[in-house]
C-alpha cells in the first residue's frame, strides 16, 4: 500500500479514510486539489485548530485579567484626629444660599464627607424642614460632571494664570476707572458679596454691574415698588390666615420661601378646641399645583387672564383699581362673589398672593387688594432689603445692547448660564462674540463657558467660606464641611479678585466684613464661635416696615402700562372643583 497519502505524526500514520486505506485513485486525486503539496499544515505541528485554542485561551486570560477588583491601600491615621469616631456622624451649621434668600441648614459628615442635608430649626427660612432644593443639593457636591479645571479657549490652564491675566486687565481698566468692563451677576443676598460689590464700583466708577436670573421675583419686588415706591421683600404669614387667594401662586413647593408657608398653611388647617375653624384656600392657575391640588375652591383659567381676573377681584371688593381695566364679564360670577365675600369676612385675617410668573402690574394690585382688607402687618409684612442685588431684565437688556454695538471690551458672568436661558429675542451668544475678552465662572463647562475665553470652576457652598441674609435678614454664615474636591473657588474670592485685583482667602473676607456685624463692644472671637455653631446670627431679623400706598405713581405706572385684556372668549374658562 502506498503510503503517500497518509499522516505521520509523533511517528504514527493516520488515513482519512478507508478508501484512502485502499488507495483508491480517486482519493489520490481528490487529496491532491485539496491539499497541494507545498501545503505547510501536513507537516507544521502547529496545526489551525491548536492556533485558535491558544489565541481563544489567550483572550479568556486577558479579559479575566481586567476585570480584577482595583488595589486600594487603606492608610490609617499616624494620629487619629481626637474629634472623629469612624462611623458616628457629626453635624455642623452652615447656610445655603438660594437667590435673594437663604436657608439655613444642619449637614451630615461621615469622616469628613457631607452625607445628608437638613433644616436647622434656629433658620426662619428652614424652620427644621429642608425642601427639594436642599435635599438635592448633596448631589451637586458629588456631581461627576462638575467642572475641574480653569480653560482658556479650551485649553487647560491653572487658576494661577487666571490671577495673572486679571491682574494685567486690572492695571488696565484701573486707569481707565472701568470704561468698557461689565460684571454679570445673579441674585444674592450677602453682606460679603455686597461690600465687594461697593469695592467693584469704587473701583471701576465707569464700569456695568447688572445682576441678571431667568428664573427670579423681580416681577414681585417691582410691582411693590411701583405701588409704594420703595424696594421692600413680602412675607406671609398664611399660620394666622383664614381666609387665602392665591393666584398663580404654588406658594406650597415652587414660590420662594416654601417651607414657612407650607408650615404655616398647615397650621392653619388644624382644628382644636380654642380653633374651631379651618382656613380656607382659593386658587386661580392655570394648570395643576401642589397648591391647586390643596385647593377648597379651585379656578382654572389661562395664564394670561389672571390679570384680567386680579382686576375683576379687586371691583368686587371694592377697591380702587387706579386705572388698571380689563374684560371682566365672563368670569363666573359666583365664584367670583365668593371669593371677594369671604376675603371681607376674614379681614386682617385674610391673605391674597400672586405667583412670580406674573407682571409687576398684578403685584401693584395686590398689595392695593391686601392694604384695603387691612391685612398689612398682621398675616403680610414688608421688610426694606439690605445686602441685597436683584435681577434686572431690563438692564440685561441693555447690556446685551452695550455688548453688541462694541462699548463693552470686557465681560466677567460670575455664575449662571445666559446663552442657554437668556431670551431667544436678545440674542446673547451674539452679542457675546463681539465682546473681546469674556470670562465664566461656573460650577458646569455649559453653553456660555464652551464660549469664552476664560472658564474659572466654582465650589460648591459645602466647599466654600461665605454669608448670605434669608427672607427676613436673619443673617447666617456658609462654612465649608470640605475642602474643594475640584480645587474650585467661592465667587466670594473671584469677586475679591476682580474688584481688588488681590487674591484673598473666603474665610479673611467674611470675618473682615463680620467685624461691622456683631454689636459694637462684643467680644468678637466669642461671638464668631457662637455664629459658626448655630449657623446664624441670633436675633438678626430685619424690622417690619409699614407701607403706604402711594396712588398717585401707582396710577401714572397703570396709564402706561396697561393690564392684560384677559378674555378672548368665555369657553377658555373652567371651573374644576369647587366645595360648597
Amino acid at each position: 500500500m502506498s503510503k503517500k497519502n497518509t499522516i505521520s505524526q509523533n511517528g504514527k500514520e493516520y488515513w482519512r479514510s478507508l478508501d484512502q486505506l485502499a488507495d483508491s485513485q480517486e482519493l489520490t486525486d481528490f487529496i491532491q486539489r485539496e491539499f497541494p503539496q507545498q501545503a505547510s499544515e501536513m507537516t507544521n505541528p502547529v496545526t489551525r485548530r491548536t492556533f485558535l485554542s491558544l489565541m481563544g485561551a489567550s483572550i479568556a486570560m486577558a479579559g479575566l485579567a481586567s476585570c480584577r477588583r482595583p488595589v486600594e491601600k487603606i492608610i490609617p491615621y499616624v494620629i487619629k484626629p481626637e474629634e472623629i469616631i469612624p462611623g458616628v456622624a457629626e453635624y455642623y451649621a452652615t447656610t445655603m444660599p438660594f437667590g435673594t434668600s437663604a436657608f439655613g441648614v444642619i449637614a451630615k459628615s461621615h469622616e469628613g464627607r457631607p452625607t445628608k442635608i437638613e433644616g436647622n430649626d434656629k433658620h426662619s427660612s428652614s424652620m427644621g424642614a429642608a425642601n427639594s432644593f436642599m435635599q438635592s443639593a448633596i448631589l451637586g457636591l458629588y456631581d461627576p460632571d462638575r467642572s475641574k479645571v480653569v480653560l482658556n479657549l479650551g485649553t487647560q490652564k491653572n487658576y494661577a494664570d487666571f490671577v495673572e491675566a486679571w491682574k494685567e486687565l486690572y492695571k488696565t481698566y484701573s486707569a481707565s476707572k472701568g470704561e468698557g468692563l461689565a460684571l454679570l451677576s445673579e441674585s444674592f443676598s450677602s453682606p460679603s458679596m455686597a461690600r465687594l460689590q461697593r469695592d467693584f464700583q469704587k473701583t471701576f466708577p465707569k464700569a456695568t454691574w447688572v445682576t441678571y436670573e431667568a428664573v427670579s421675583d423681580e416681577n414681585i419686588f417691582n410691582g411693590v415698588k411701583v405701588a409704594t415706591g420703595k424696594e421692600l421683600m413680602p412675607a406671609y404669614d398664611y399660620s394666622k390666615a383664614k381666609v387665602i387667594v392665591a393666584l398663580d401662586s404654588d406658594f406650597l413647593h415652587a414660590e420662594s420661601e416654601s417651607i414657612p408657608s407650607a408650615r404655616g398653611f398647615a397650621d392653619g388647617r388644624r382644628v382644636s378646641e380654642e380653633k374651631a375653624e379651618m382656613n380656607r384656600l382659593y386658587v386661580v392657575e392655570s394648570a395643576l399645583s401642589l397648591t391647586g391640588g390643596m385647593a377648597d375652591h379651585r379656578l382654572r383659567l389661562q395664564n394670561r387672564q389672571i390679570g384680567a381676573f386680579t382686576v375683576a377681584l379687586a371691583k368686587a371688593l371694592g377697591v380702587d383699581t387706579m386705572g388698571w381695566n380689563a374684560d371682566t364679564a365672563a368670569f363666573d360670577a359666583k365664584w367670583l362673589d365668593t371669593a371677594a365675600k369671604d376675603l371681607k369676612r376674614a379681614g386682617k385675617y385674610s391673605i391674597v398672593v400672586a405667583g412670580r410668573r406674573q407682571p409687576a402690574q398684578v403685584h401693584a394690585l395686590i398689595l392695593a387688594i391686601n392694604a384695603a382688607l387691612g391685612n398689612v402687618e398682621t398675616t403680610v409684612n414688608y421688610r426694606e432689603m439690605k445686602d441685597v442685588s436683584i435681577s434686572n431684565s431690563a438692564a440685561f437688556a441693555n447690556l446685551t445692547s452695550a455688548m453688541k454695538s462694541g462699548s463693552i471690551s470686557t465681560l466677567v458672568m460670575l455664575g449662571g448660564n445666559p446663552v442657554y436661558n437668556a431670551a431667544a429675542d436678545l440674542k446673547f451668544s451674539e452679542a457675546m462674540s463681539k465682546v473681546a475678552t469674556t470670562i465664566h465662572f461656573s460650577g458646569y463647562v455649559d453653553e456660555t463657558s464652551k464660549n469664552v475665553a476664560w472658564h474659572v470652576p466654582q465650589a460648591h457652598f459645602l466647599e466654600s467660606w461665605g454669608d448670605a441674609r434669608s427672607t427676613d435678614g436673619t443673617i447666617g454664615v456658609i462654612q465649608p464641611l470640605i475642602a474643594p474636591l475640584y480645587g474650585g473657588h467661592s465667587a466670594l474670592e473671584v469677586l475679591s479678585l476682580i474688584a481688588t485685583g488681590k487674591e484673598s482667602r473666603g474665610y479673611d473676607l467674611v470675618r473682615e466684613t463680620w467685624k461691622n456685624v456683631f454689636a459694637k463692644g462684643s467680644n468678637f472671637e466669642k461671638s464668631w464661635r457662637l455664629v459658626l455653631h448655630d449657623g446664624l446670627l441670633d436675633k438678626s431679623s430685619l424690622p417690619i416696615t409699614s407701607v403706604k400706598l402711594d396712588a398717585k405713581k401707582t396710577s401714572e405706572f397703570a396709564s402706561k402700562n396697561p393690564m392684560a385684556s384677559g378674555l378672548a372668549d368665555a369657553q377658555n374658562m373652567e371651573i374644576v372643583f369647587t366645595a360648597s
